[in-house]
């Protein structure tokens, strides 16, 4: 029976050792953000408006420059919803200076303007997803199966697909123009949970996932041409420390 117990015991502690593991790590670095996903009431309309009563009550999220986190150049804000179906996401970016030239499906969008969605349902897989919508509205999705792969591996991992994806795009402004000041653009988007290979179950009220949002700004208007704003606080130029994402609480 001894030597029962003490096998059960290694077991267990290989399991759920790397889970406190990674948790620990997250609390000693610091508390991180944490952004509430509420269910939905009603229909959204992937069409771009945001005008839905839903996004309306939504909490907002607002941006800070990556390892200054100051306050950017350029505002960006946030929402997220949920239902039974989908995870829904909505950006407002305001940008004088729209630019996306890319055409085809998993380009490097972030050479451009561009937001991206990073998620990670399960605190015990090294896998987690990136989605990258351009204001051209093209997409960059990405099921990424280790980070420390994520250099020299992200474009096999950008081959998967995520089926029955939505998103729609409008602008106030005019894309690729940079002799006008533009205003804004929007950005509305669906991303299915069926679709979604690593998740166990459809969210429910009190579960959280690790999630960060982050938004590229390519324009004259900004130091360097170009600005890199993240919910999270990230301390170093890599938008993959998940240890430094915020916490997506659905509600």
């Amino acid at each position: 029976m001894e030597g029962k117990s003490y096998v059960l015991n290694i077991w267990l502690f290989l399991i759920f050792f790397p889970v406190w593991a990674f948790c620990q790590g997250i609390q000693d670095e610091k508390t991180l953000p944490e952004i509430l996903c509420r269910s939905t009431t009603g229909e959204i309309k992937i069409d771009g408006n945001l005008d839905e009563s839903d996004w309306k009550n939504a909490e907002s999220v607002e941006f800070v420059k990556i390892i200054s986190l100051e306050k950017p150049v350029s505002r960006t804000i946030a929402y997220c919803l949920y239902d039974r179906k989908y995870l829904y996401v909505a950006f407002k970016c305001y940008d004088r200076d729209i630019w996306a030239t890319y055409q085809k499906r998993d380009q490097p969008l972030y050479q451009e303007d561009v937001v991206e969605i990073f998620f990670k349902p399960d605190f015990s897989k090294d896998s987690y997803y990136e989605f990258e919508f351009s204001p051209k509205n093209i997409i960059l999705d990405a099921f990424v199966g280790k980070r420390a792969l994520a250099g020299n591996m992200f474009f096999r991992f950008a081959q998967w697909n995520c089926i029955g994806l939505k998103s729609s795009v409008k602008i106030k402004g005019t894309l690729n123009d940079w002799s006008d000041i533009d205003d804004y653009w929007t950005i509305e988007i669906a991303i299915p949970f069926q679709s979604l290979p690593s998740i166990k179950k459809i969210p429910e009220k009190g579960d959280i996932w690790l999630f960060n949002l982050a938004r590229y700004d390519y324009s004259i208007y900004v130091e360097d041409g170009m600005e890199l704003v993240t919910a999270g606080r990230i301390t170093k130029f890599d938008l993959h420390r998940y240890q430094e994402w915020c916490f997506l609480k659905f509600q």
